[in-house]
């Protein structure tokens, strides 16, 4: 057993350092997103790439929504792009969905399927790419044929960017 005298206890202050570096910022640095709840179809000519309306806006940092229908990213890094669409044709035919930077398909994300008449289809992926500054985000459709598609009730299409460095 030990027993202390408190008339022997010592006040002691320990002196402060110098403050440290600050430490990286929590949450991600960019991200933003676009949906369209509205069911509509989308004339396909033969071969042509018709961009995905996306009219509705998700919160955004270090993104725009210039030009319509697009995210643009504002900051060079490695980005996750999320992307659904619900899908159905007027002709049974093969119908591709893509997610564009600047226009050009981003290989990763080309889904290709043959769609029977009337029959829903759901095109949804996620990848992870490097974007430079600037770039333009979008998703578009295309078909082998000329056919009306038809964008589903509810959510329809969804694209999503996070910027994960």
């Amino acid at each position: 057993m030990i027993i202390i005298n408190s008339s022997y206890l010592l006040n002691f202050t320990i002196p402060q350092g110098p403050t440290g570096p600050t430490g990286p910022s929590a949450g991600l640095a960019a991200y933003g997103g676009k949906y369209n709840t509205t069911s509509q179809t989308l004339n396909l000519g033969i071969g042509t790439q018709t961009q995905i309306p996306l009219p509705s806006n998700m919160p955004n940092l270090n993104t725009t929504y210039t030009p319509t229908n697009s995210i643009t990213v504002t900051q060079a890094g490695t980005y996750e792009i999320n992307y659904y669409s619900n899908v159905s044709a007027a002709l049974g035919t093969t119908v591709t969905l893509a997610v564009r930077s600047n226009g050009t398909n981003i290989p990763d994300t080309v889904i290709n399927r043959v769609l029977s008449v009337g029959i829903g289809s759901i095109y949804s992926g996620s990848v992870i790419v490097t974007l430079p500054a600037g770039a333009v985000i979008d998703m578009a459709i295309s078909a082998l044929l000329a056919v009306g598609v038809t964008l589903g009730t509810g959510v329809n299409s969804t694209l999503s960017v996070k910027k994960l460095n």
